[in-house]
């Protein structure tokens, strides 16, 4: 079957569903009332990163492979994938009988590259973004014969994907808006056709990073170019062209797109640990930021499309600690304290009245504006009682210490 002979419409989605449904997980979809009412929406969360590989990509991955002919299957297939789509390939791969060739570029989260190799596909690391392993996976294709199953600028893929677009309105019949994250536009192609196709006064909303956003600029008549060897937490939607095949789907479906950027991305990854003690990547935390940054995207009942939740511990760790700092639950403090017995004992022991918890502390003689009889201290507190930082220096000056933030001039 080739792709190039199908439009991706209602039937094809509905046949496809059929197809992928005893492969794939049907995920749940439901209210948060906590992040409802911070964000004063009625906001509902559809949670991709319940399937088996922890995204979306299943689907499309499935339907793909289902549509080999049996020459195709027996020569294998290659795809080229920052880590989601390459799990997915490989897993249902492996289940088929069909052997995988999956191109990852050297950036790839260490996490999804392991989780890739369990399911023993031969993997190729190229490249330093996604769009550099291209050629090689096109002289690797040709040289061996295999097919290609693109991660996204394919209608059956696309198809696949959108099966995802008719348990939302099953699920949740009276929707308003569908936020969606946006990396080539092969998911927001597929939910996007099935759901205006069943019910067009929905809103299909798509998100990007700031970093990455070639379809907003394209939608919005703006200038975008990436910087070289530019980074995103969101590398799952990290995509520097949107799909031949899908920018005129993305245009033909989304009432609007919207760029958040990677402060608010990883605010929303430690949201969804904090609150729903929810494993989130990037991409997937990238709708939960649309409807954070801009508030009218949210309109009626919302769903956040939760793409996927394969993430490398190492980086979830970094965001909870930039995140605290960020939000002020961690925040670093000067204090001059007389060079003599028991002042820095007093000092920790009225930090600890406070109910905070020092993170870490630095006695430093020998540097800053230390004097004869004074010396720096810096120290790195938790809050973790009912003070903020401005009332723990408040209290701190009280007790007689002289203390304030590192910019501030101390006396």
């Amino acid at each position: 079957m080739s792709d190039s002979d199908l439009d991706v419409d209602l039937n094809l989605i509905e046949r496809i569903r059929e197809e992928i449904t005893p492969h794939v997980v049907q995920t749940p979809l439901y209210r948060s009332t906590t992040l409802s009412e911070i964000l004063d929406t009625d906001l509902h969360l559809k949670l991709e990163n319940r399937q088996f590989t922890s995204s979306f990509k299943e689907r499309g991955a499935v339907a793909r492979l289902s549509a080999l002919t049996a020459e195709e299957r027996a020569k294998g297939v290659i795809a080229m994938s920052a880590g989601n789509h390459a799990q997915a390939l490989a897993y249902h791969a492996r289940r088929m009988g069909v052997n995988a060739t999956i191109v990852m570029p050297r950036t790839t989260p260490v996490a999804k590259i392991d989780q890739t190799r369990y399911f023993q596909p031969e993997i190729v690391l190229h490249g330093s973004s996604f769009d550099e392993t291209i050629e090689y996976v096109d002289e690797r294709r040709i040289a061996d014969d295999l097919t290609l199953i693109h991660p996204f600028d394919d209608t059956i893929v696309m198809a696949g994907q959108g099966s995802t677009g008719l348990e939302i309105v099953e699920q949740l019949p009276h929707v308003d808006t569908v936020v969606v994250p946006v990396g080539g536009g092969g998911l927001i192609s597929g939910i996007g056709t099935a759901i205006k196709a069943l019910k067009p006064s929905i809103r299909i909303v798509g998100v990007q990073s700031a970093h990455y956003c070639p379809v907003y600029a394209k939608l919005n008549n703006e200038p975008w170019k990436p910087e070289r060897n530019q980074l995103s937490i969101a590398e799952g939607i990290a995509i520097k062209r949107p799909g031949k095949l899908t920018m005129p789907i993305v245009e033909r479906v989304v009432d609007d797109m919207v760029t958040v950027t990677e402060s608010s991305i990883e605010t929303a990854m430690f949201r969804f640990l904090d609150i729903e003690k929810m494993l989130v990547e990037g991409a997937g935390a990238a709708t939960l930021a649309a409807v954070a940054a801009h508030p009218d995207v949210a309109k009626g009942k919302t769903v956040c499309v939760v793409s996927g939740g394969n993430v490398d511990p190492a980086i979830v760790a970094d965001i909870i600690q930039r995140t605290l700092v960020r939000t002020e639950r961690i925040v670093r403090l000067h204090s001059t304290v007389q060079d003599v017995p028991g002042s820095l004992t007093k000092l920790t022991n009225d930090i600890s009245d406070t109910d905070s918890n020092i993170v870490d502390i630095y006695h430093r003689r020998s540097f800053g504006s230390s004097t004869l009889d004074a010396t720096v201290v810096e120290i790195i507190v938790q809050l973790r009682g009912e003070d903020d930082k401005v009332s723990l220096i408040r209290k701190l000056r009280e007790l007689g210490h002289t203390v304030g933030e590192p910019d501030q001039i101390l006396s």
